[in-house]
């Protein structure tokens, strides 16, 4: 059940949105970037940016990368390879923005007013906060306030839109929830209450035919790991017992089901009537053939991901002019936010 407010918004405030319709996505810092995470999240992304009706503010959530605290110095060592990445691959950084969590103590405060609005039971309804405890583990308070630390994420810069797998919907459920309480709460319409776009990308599987695509299962394929170090991956893609000549089924082939995640429309064609007929094809030359195509589909960016990782303070340029959009999004938003509860500031 919906925590409520018997307060009614009775005005409103000022927000900061233009003509283009405004989507915020966030991707944590954790391992490898594989080709899971690319297919999964980082090429819609990047088709996103490329819409000229759209401004999309990309998130390194480096904060949220914290709560895991066996690996708590993760999120630090991997945020600016992330960045390089992201940009390597054709994000359009020259009309969107890329920020990194942590520069924006904005959110944080944002963070606090939504905990101050909410009740204790809507966060430990949250379903990693739930599975944590299911599965033996000892949460922390990080985990228990992550769905605040979320919906900060998304309202602190007026996000209308934010695109989430299905998995995901109840992160945005907590979003929209929080805002309306915020403002039922103050009586100010603060917060927009964000819309989910709904992302129907199926679950990559990984190198074990079994799982998904996860470095917990280590059973992935790094997006820019060499010719080399890719051939020994693909190697270990479990693959059945038919021969040279025997017809395959594309649908059931672990190797085709990878391999159309990232390849060209016509390398996929290609692979998938090979197999079909079997005749003179077999699953080692379409692992030799999925080697070639993922070099010629990301090997190509790879010097750039090198230099960009190499170059922070080239990097942080390209980065400045959406910085500083996103910058006074979340200032407009904190202030609206502190207005309305009536604080009081001793600063210029």
């Amino acid at each position: 059940m919906k925590e409520s407010n018997q307060n009614t918004v009775n005005r409103s405030s000022p927000k900061t949105l233009g003509d283009r319709k405004r989507f915020l996505t966030g991707i944590k810092p954790s391992g490898d970037v594989h080709i899971g995470n690319y297919f999964g999240a980082i090429k819609p992304c990047i088709d996103l940016s490329k819409d000229v009706q759209n401004e999309v503010i990309l998130m390194c959530a480096d904060w949220h990368g914290l709560t895991n605290r066996a690996e708590i110095m993760r999120p630090g060592q991997l945020s600016h390879p992330l960045i390089a990445l992201l940009l390597a691959l054709g994000y359009n950084i020259k009309e969107n923005s890329i920020i990194l969590q942590s520069d924006f103590p904005q959110i944080q405060e944002n963070s606090w007013y939504l905990s101050c609005a909410t009740a204790a039971g809507l966060l430990e309804r949250s379903h990693a906060y739930k599975d944590a405890i299911a599965n033996g583990k000892v949460p922390t308070a990080s985990l228990l306030f992550y769905p605040s630390l979320m919906s900060s994420d998304i309202i602190t810069f007026d996000s209308q839109f934010v695109p989430v797998g299905k998995d995901q919907a109840q992160h945005l459920e907590y979003a929209s929830d929080m805002a309306k309480l915020f403002n039922n709460l103050v009586g100010v319409d603060v917060y927009i209450a964000p819309q989910g776009v709904i992302q129907e990308t199926p679950t990559l599987i990984g190198t074990d035919g079994e799982r998904k695509m996860s470095k917990s299962y280590n059973n992935i394929l790094p997006v820019f790991a060499t010719k080399k170090e890719l051939e020994k991956c693909v190697k270990e893609i479990k693959t059945d017992s038919k021969g040279l000549n025997d017809p395959k089924d594309p649908n059931s082939c672990v190797i085709f089901q990878i391999f159309k995640s990232f390849a060209s429309d016509d390398a996929i064609a290609y692979m998938k009537e090979k197999l079909e007929k079997g005749v003179g094809y077999g699953y080692g030359h379409a692992k030799k053939d999925f080697v070639d195509e993922h070099e010629k589909v990301f090997g190509s960016h790879r010097e750039r991901y090198e230099y960009y990782c190499n170059n922070f303070n080239e990097v942080k340029k390209l980065l400045e002019p959406g910085y500083e959009k996103a910058r006074s999004y979340a200032d407009n938003v904190t202030k609206r936010a502190r207005q309305a509860f009536g604080l009081k500031s001793y600063l210029n």
